[in-house]
């Protein structure tokens, strides 16, 4: 098996784990008051615009993420939070944006299904550049 496969095969399996929630074993930081992102300074490449709509399931959070970085990214999860006055978090929710973001565009992402709030706060959790041949797909 080549180099290539062997990514793959692994990617498969990280993306299984993480979809089993890894049998309650923790995967990293978990989102909090304190803790809105996991990549430090997401803000230098990306840009989100949104809105928040109330729905019969509930609140909703959509908009645009903007990629200002000359490169794809992938594996793009966004974090939106329900603030209450004081600021403390009452509800949190991770949505993956579907697709990606291309570089120097844009990609819709939605978060739905969050409880009501004084005021909501959304942030880039994660994600990865595309480098290489992975930039052809």
């Amino acid at each position: 098996m080549n180099d290539l496969a062997w990514r793959r095969v692994a990617g498969v399996v990280a993306v299984a784990l993480l979809a089993t929630g890894c049998a309650g074993a923790s995967t990293g930081p978990t989102p909090s008051a304190a803790t809105t992102t996991v990549m430090q300074g997401w803000e230098s490449y990306f840009r989100l615009d949104w809105t928040a709509e109330p729905k019969p399931s509930g609140q909703e959070i959509a908009g645009y993420i903007y990629n200002t970085y000359g490169s794809p990214a992938k594996n793009v999860r966004v974090l939106a939070q329900g603030l209450d006055p004081k600021g403390n978090v009452v509800a949190q929710k991770l949505e993956w944006v579907p697709g990606g973001v291309p570089p120097l565009n844009r990609s819709y992402f939605k978060v739905a299904g969050l409880p009501p709030a004084n005021t909501y706060r959304v942030s880039v959790w994660a994600f990865d550049w595309v480098q290489g041949a992975d930039e052809r797909r």
